[in-house]
């Protein structure tokens, strides 16, 4: 039986309604959406026993076909209550308003967030995110997880998509040969493209030594695009289907690289933004009584370092003329702009690579002598 009006409309109002309307049911224009999958904003009015007609809104998300593990595992999030509001933490996910769940099918009535900043954050804004992320994060290290809860624990092969380094290098090669590839080696400081074939060659290593650094629950898809600044000074999170363990420090990965690459952030302000992060996550771990900068730090090196694809796109969309709309939030965005812009993301993402890089042969000490 499908999930009615009534009952949606009460459950956003918190009182009783005696009859509801849908008044207008509008797409939500997000690009990064499965095969069926469908978003939508929906506006409505209700009236109550008393006779006040209020108005309701709300977010209906429904999938079928191939993201349905995802979704069940987003909807089970939402039901053990991970993404509730808790004391002292101010992150959350959206209310769970009612769902509708069959063998073909999952459907979440979700509470509609509304960003103070419209969606444009400045950098530490970013900052405060992290910092109630952090809070988050380590509260979610503490909870007992249902022996069926479908953990998304696969992350780092998800990113750093192991199976496609050959293919990668082979097409890295090709690209090396293109007329105008020396003027980008350039401007990404990467002569012949040797940062970026280390760079995918070092992702077995990344995902063995992210395995082994401390484990805790996470998010996993903490894009701007994702996150809502709240007007009580909280931070919101919507999409929970990645949610799964992970090392410290690894969600503000995508809250940096992945918020440029889609447009949500600039390129100009990666440097702050990245500071502002990491500054506003350790925080709220030794506020917690965490003390593990260290180890976050690397795990965030090491996440930023499984991004290669974003850095082999750029050199793709760079030596294609015809690409436009390179960034996922910025469709109409001139070619010159989000080429300026991934070039610049693409040379963050090898800084860090050598930087990482460099730290660890330090680390190891001098090899022995033959």
């Amino acid at each position: 039986m499908a999930v009615q009006p009534v009952a949606i409309a009460a459950a956003v109002l918190g009182r009783p309604v005696r009859s509801a309307t849908v008044v207008a049911q509008t797409p939500i224009a997000y690009d990064p959406f499965l095969a069926g999958r469908h978003v939508d904003r929906v506006l409505g009015v209700a009236e109550t026993p008393d006779g006040d007609r209020l108005e309701w809104r709300a977010v209906v998300k429904r999938t079928v076909g191939p993201g349905l593990r995802a979704a069940r595992r987003e909807l089970a999030a939402y039901r053990i209550g991970l993404a509730d509001p808790a004391p002292g933490v101010p992150f959350r996910g959206p209310a769970l308003l009612a769902w509708e769940e069959d063998a073909g099918r999952v459907e979440l009535w979700l509470e509609w967030l509304t960003d103070e900043h419209d969606g444009t954050w400045a950098p530490d804004r970013f900052g405060v995110a992290a910092l109630h992320v952090g809070a988050w994060d380590v509260r979610a290290g503490t909870l007992a997880l249902p022996s069926d809860f479908d953990s998304e624990d696969a992350w780092a092969e998800r990113h750093g998509q192991p199976e496609r380094l050959g293919e990668a290098l082979a097409e890295l090669e090709s690209l090396r040969y293109a007329p105008k590839s020396p003027e980008l080696t350039a401007q990404l400081e990467d002569g012949d493209f040797g940062r970026t074939r280390a760079l995918i060659a070092s992702t077995p290593r990344r995902i063995e030594r992210l395995a082994g650094l401390p484990q805790t629950l996470l998010h996993h898809d903490l894009v701007r695009s994702n996150l809502f600044s709240l007007s009580r000074g909280e931070t919101a999170a919507i999409d929970w289907e990645n949610v799964g363990r992970g090392p410290y420090g690894v969600d503000l990965a995508p809250l940096v690289v992945g918020s440029v690459r889609r447009g949500e952030a600039s390129a100009d302000d990666i440097a702050s933004i990245e500071e502002a992060v990491l500054a506003g996550y350790v925080l709220a771990l030794r506020q917690a009584g965490v003390a593990n900068e260290p180890e976050v730090r690397e795990a965030y090196r090491l996440a930023v370092g499984l991004r290669w694809h974003v850095v082999l796109g750029t050199i793709r969309a760079w030596l294609d003329p015809t690409m436009r709309g390179m960034r996922g939030s910025r469709r109409g965005e001139p070619r010159a702009d989000g080429l300026r812009n991934l070039v610049a993301l693409s040379r963050h993402i090898l800084d860090a690579a050598s930087a990482e890089e460099t730290s660890r042969r330090r680390d190891a000490g001098p090899s022995s002598p033959r």
